[in-house]
């Protein structure tokens, strides 16, 4: 892209190419990852490697503690980083060839390995590819974001489009990958969800994607915000080196975040998402396998939940911007909570397709305006407090993020434990059916329920305006100083 024809203020309004290479660019990339960290690597361990579910999902919800105390050491990274593609793209860059690495290593585990031998491998995989390499591309991904513009209308495009790209990516996933793990699995008739061949073959093809697509965003768009509100624009450079930016400690920025009553709002949701992901993202292929009966049913019900969800998101730009972020994502909350409890009274095959269509619907509105939240937060935040903490703000709703994924995944794997769940089996015992019933109906509409009271309490949206003009000014909330000032 080049600088001659691109809005470098602080402010700018983002082009459409640096949106969708933002975007669609990213959604790709860290979906490439997420289907093989996240949505399936519970069914490969426990359908193909025979692992234990509920030692399995330990393994992994513990790993994801971990990762999202990582979150916090990558954001540290992350806000001390200078490099001539920024502080984010550089990072995104270095992590392309580690993430492939450390994927292929989980699906090349050794069949002998066995007991101990074989938790520790998971462990020790898991981690490396989760929470060093994807930490680190997750967080600098995000944080771009806040740093490409701080226009309010660009943020919440880039947001938008990203949980387009998200679906779409997840759209080819998820309406393939069973048809084409039987394809290129040496023995398609091992597991429903066919050998390891398959598996390590299938993941080079997403690799190959994610990486191109990852190279795309870095070389698409462009850094704009610098540190500090009085850095307007690239003419300010010279200014900039001239004055010395002081080194925020990492507990005066956490204790800033505590006390950001829309950090807290916007985390609570965060949580009960990214809960009903650990929890229900795996439990829907168990669920059509075990209670509907038809494997190959997951494939319909996700290709037409995620085409709902895509066209709600289409829709989702215009109500976004006639109804404001707040009441977007508290209207898709509540049409998700309700779509949710139609299977409690029926599994038939055409009552989970209308679930899936008013889950799509509701997750595809509340998703487009909740996917930049984060960053108007913040903003908030550094105008209340007189610094920016954009790396570690987003790095510690990182962290949330992962620590509901970690409990869901860890709640689902002992329930399954629990319940009877005996891997690979023809059938399961009524007991086990009852347990993927609840993951799969009674969760989502509680933590739907709970998301949409905490979209209900937030009201930024109505002076986020006064916000960014202040900014603009170099102005903080009245009464504030910028901390370089106060800590001379």
């Amino acid at each position: 892209m080049s600088k001659r024809n691109v809005d470098l203020s602080p402010d700018a309004k983002v082009g459409i190419l640096e949106h969708l290479a933002y975007g669609i660019g990213g959604g790709f990339a860290t979906n490439a990852v997420n289907l093989f960290i996240s949505a399936f690597l519970l069914i490969f361990y426990t359908e193909v490697m025979h692992v234990n579910p509920g030692a399995a999902a330990s393994i992994i919800g513990i790993s994801k503690l971990l990762d999202g105390l990582s979150d916090l050491v990558a954001g540290r990274i992350i806000d001390k980083t200078h490099s001539r593609f920024g502080k984010t793209r550089i990072w995104l860059l270095r992590m392309i060839p580690a993430t492939i690495i450390a994927l292929l290593l989980i699906y090349l585990m050794p069949s002998s390995l066995t007991g101990a031998a074989q938790l520790v491998y998971i462990f020790i995989t898991y981690n490396l590819a989760s929470t060093v390499c994807y930490t680190l591309t997750y967080v600098a991904y995000m944080t771009l974001n806040g740093l490409m513009t701080r226009n309010q209308t660009s943020r919440g495009l880039n947001g938008g489009i990203n949980m387009v790209g998200n679906v779409i990516a997840g759209l080819v996933g998820n309406a393939t990958i069973i048809t084409l793990l039987h394809a290129l699995s040496d023995n398609p008739s091992y597991s429903a969800y066919g050998d390891r061949s398959g598996w390590v073959k299938l993941l080079i093809i997403w690799m190959t994607v994610g990486a191109v697509a990852q190279l795309i965003v870095v070389f698409g768009t462009r850094e704009r915000v610098k540190e500090g509100a009085q850095a307007t624009d690239d003419s300010a450079k010279e200014t900039k080196k001239e004055t010395k930016k002081a080194d925020i400690p990492f507990w005066v920025t956490m204790k800033a975040l505590v006390k950001n009553k829309y950090w807290i709002y916007n985390i609570i949701i965060c949580l009960s998402i990214n809960f009903l992901m650990g929890a229900t993202g795996s439990t829907t292929a168990y669920y059509m396998t075990y209670v509907v009966g038809d494997t190959a049913f997951f494939q319909i019900f996700s290709t037409v939940n995620t085409l709902s969800m895509l066209a709600a998101m289409l829709a989702g730009f215009g109500v976004m911007a006639k109804f404001g972020k707040r009441n977007a994502v508290l209207g898709g909350l509540t049409i998700r909570a309700i779509g949710s409890l139609l299977p409690l009274f029926s599994s038939s095959k055409g009552i989970l397709i209308v679930t899936g269509v008013a889950g799509g619907i509701g997750y595809g509105i509340a998703g487009c305006a909740f996917a930049s939240m984060i960053q108007d937060v913040l903003t908030y935040g550094e105008w209340k407090n007189g610094f920016s903490m954009i790396g570690m703000g987003n790095a510690a709703n990182s962290f949330c993020n992962k620590v509901g994924n970690s409990l869901g995944t860890i709640v689902l794997g002992w329930i399954m434990s629990l319940s009877g769940y005996v891997a690979g089996a023809a059938t399961q015992t009524p007991a086990a059916v009852t347990g993927l019933r609840v993951m799969f109906i009674g969760l989502p509409v509680i933590f739907s329920t709970i998301s949409a009271i905490a979209a209900w309490l937030y009201d930024l949206d109505k002076i986020y305006p006064k916000i960014a003009a202040d900014l603009k000014e170099g102005k903080y909330a009245p009464g504030v100083v910028a901390y370089e000032e106060k800590n001379k």
